[in-house]
């Protein structure tokens, strides 16, 4: 049986909420300022992580719910909520066999 990689969960965007996430991220300036300049970094990043061997769950983050989950928890919306929303996200998805 082989082992299951450890995975790693990366924050996600859509195209079309990009404009919207850096209007609601307290910390846009930690974030290119283009879509396609954000997923050229992304997709280096995933591949990195995998060549290393971990396995990447892309989690999307969406303006409502995202801003919906931080005033739940009365956190700032920015790289470190953006990290623990993917990675409580990340936790909840069924394991990969």
């Amino acid at each position: 049986m082989t082992a299951t990689p450890p995975i790693t969960a990366l924050p996600w965007y859509h195209r079309t909420h990009y404009p919207a996430l850096l209007k609601l991220f307290s910390d846009p300036d930690k974030l290119p300022e283009t879509y396609d300049e954000w997923l050229k970094r992304a997709e280096f990043t995933e591949k990195q992580l995998q060549k290393t061997g971990f396995g990447v769950a892309r989690i999307w983050i969406r303006p409502v719910p995202f801003a919906v989950w931080c005033k739940e928890r009365s956190v700032s919306p920015d790289q470190r909520a953006r990290l623990t929303f993917a990675n409580e996200t990340a936790r909840g998805l069924p394991a990969r066999q």
